[in-house]
């Protein structure tokens, strides 16, 4: 497999707590890679950190045969990195005009963009929302307008924050049914879920998040917030 990133000597700390301890985490292309651990263990701060969002202590970087310092890397990352909380947030507008933002902000011309736009939505199965205000989706349909719009600007690496998370049977699996398109598409996908059983078949790897370190997990049981190892792995996770 070939690296899309890998960062070392991760480290950040709020008031004087130290949260996060990373030796090394390498991330692949074209994977899916799950990441699991107790609620305040880290998990959204390392997604934020990846994506250029959240400044860490100290990081070194290895980007696109470059090794950078966290504050050179970060432009280059938020140009190829999406990141998406929980609950995406959408304008107070139209489904077209949420997901044409990203593609105008960039310099598209409002045909071209239109186009693309309609031709994402029918990749989506979603055509019918195109005109449905944002602000009167459900929360799967949010997710997967939200996915789409990440998808039209061709992310190298997609940060997904429980993306599954109180929805009903059917939306999960609307939306696992996205993010294996993607996949296959060549994204690769960082995914934080407390519902593995939902994310399993998807993803290529599982990681454990534990008193700030990594561990690359081959067997586990899941009990809510509750993660017993069964066979864990120590490594500088690559």
């Amino acid at each position: 497999m070939t690296p899309i990133i890998t960062i070392k000597n991760l480290s950040l700390s709020y008031s004087g707590k130290q949260l996060l301890d990373i030796a090394q985490l390498t991330l692949e292309q074209q994977q899916c890679t799950l990441l699991t651990g107790c609620n305040g263990s880290g998990k959204t701060s390392l997604l934020k950190i990846i994506s250029g969002l959240l400044q860490p202590q100290h990081a070194e970087i290895e980007y696109q045969d470059l090794d950078l310092s966290w504050k050179k890397a970060k432009s280059l990352i938020q140009k190829d990195f999406i990141y998406m909380h929980q609950q995406p947030y959408l304008f107070d507008d139209d489904v077209i005009n949420n997901i044409s933002y990203g593609l105008l902000r960039y310099g598209e011309n409002k045909a071209r963009a239109h186009k693309k736009v309609m031709e994402a939505l029918d990749w989506a199965g979603i055509s019918h929302l195109a005109y449905r205000q944002a602000k009167l989706l459900s929360g799967g349909e949010k997710q997967r307008v939200a996915l789409t719009r990440a998808r039209i600007l061709s992310p190298r690496l997609l940060l997904l924050d429980e993306p599954t998370a109180s929805m009903d049977i059917g939306a999960k699996a609307q939306t696992s049914s996205l993010l294996q398109r993607l996949k296959k598409e060549g994204v690769s996908i960082l995914i934080t879920s407390h519902e593995a059983h939902t994310i399993d078949q998807l993803a290529d790897r599982h990681l454990l998040l534990h008193n700030g370190q990594i561990t690359d997990v081959a067997t586990s049981t899941y009990n809510d917030n509750v993660i017993t190892l069964k066979t864990a792995k120590r490594t500088h996770t690559k």
